[in-house]
C-alpha cells in the first residue's frame, strides 16, 4: 500500500508542462528532428517565460557548425 501511495503522490505533482515536453520529446522521435532543430523549436514556442540563455547559446554556438547552420537556417 505505501507503494501505490508513493505513486500516487508522484504522479500529484506532474504539471501540464511536464506532459507537453514528454509529448514533444516522443513527437521529436518519430519525426526524426535533428537535435539543432528541437532546440531551435524549445527556443521559438510558446511558454510564458521564454528560452534560457543556456539555450540561446547552444543554438548560437550550432549555428556556427556547418550541420547545425544549415538546420538553424531550415526553420
Amino acid at each position: 500500500m505505501d507503494r501505490l501511495e508513493s505513486l500516487g503522490n508522484q504522479l500529484s505533482k506532474i504539471t501540464m508542462y511536464d506532459i507537453k515536453s514528454a509529448y514533444v520529446q516522443a513527437k521529436n522521435m518519430v519525426l526524426n528532428v535533428s537535435e539543432m532543430e528541437a532546440k531551435v523549436q524549445e527556443a521559438t514556442n510558446d511558454d510564458p517565460w521564454g528560452a534560457s540563455s543556456t539555450l540561446m547559446g547552444e543554438i548560437a554556438q550550432g549555428s556556427v557548425q556547418r550541420q547545425g547552420m544549415t538546420d538553424t537556417q531550415l526553420m
